[in-house]
């Protein structure tokens, strides 16, 4: 009789355990999917939902150029143009940055983003300055007319012999028409000198 079942050495014993003992464990979590293991498995949380447009490409955003000679405004003291003394400060664009989102009439709305800083002269004696930056949107052929320009007013206050301050300009007003291949053109604009 003892002949009549064949000999299993340790070794497989061990393997047919082990074979065993996860399938009995897995079992296990499939069944008890509102137990511990199911909310170990699940993350104890309902399945989140993911919007569809989580995975939407971009939506393509105009270009973003600099005005030339437009990066720098220096505002002196009247009769006291360029005399260092007569600084009051000067400031600067150095980031800029868009987002577009896609409108249902078809046309996009930017998110438009522009910092840099403004620093004190020596004759500045503490206060608000008013920094006006130009954005115009204009299409891409060259010498074509701007479909909308404004200029936005960037309020900074600047102390005396203050370090440079940083301004940020976050505007979401600007629209680009449907169909429209526009770029963005942006800059100081301190209108026309005295």
């Amino acid at each position: 009789m003892i002949s009549a079942i064949p000999a299993v050495s340790g070794k497989t014993l061990k393997t047919i355990m082990a074979v065993g003992l996860s399938a009995a464990a897995l079992a296990g979590c499939m069944s008890a999917a509102d137990g511990v293991a199911g909310k170990v498995i699940s993350g104890g949380q309902q399945p989140i939902e993911i919007s569809p447009e989580t995975f939407a490409p971009p939506v393509p955003c105009p270009a973003l150029q600099l005005q030339s000679n437009t990066f720098l405004i220096r505002k002196y003291v009247r009769g006291k143009d360029d005399d260092p003394q007569g600084l009051l400060y000067q400031a600067t664009v150095k980031d800029w940055a868009n987002t577009c989102t896609q409108q249902p009439d078809g046309s996009r709305r930017m998110k438009l983003g522009l910092s840099g800083d403004v620093t004190s002269g020596p004759a500045w004696k503490g206060g608000e300055v008013v920094l006006p930056m130009r954005v115009a949107i204009v299409p891409g052929g060259s010498g074509a007319k701007p479909l909308s320009s404004e200029i936005v007013k960037i309020p900074v206050t600047l102390g005396a012999n203050s370090p440079s301050e940083t301004w940020t300009l976050i505007e979401e007003k600007f629209t680009i028409p449907a169909g429209a291949d526009a770029k963005v053109v942006f800059g100081f604009d301190e209108g026309r000198r005295r």
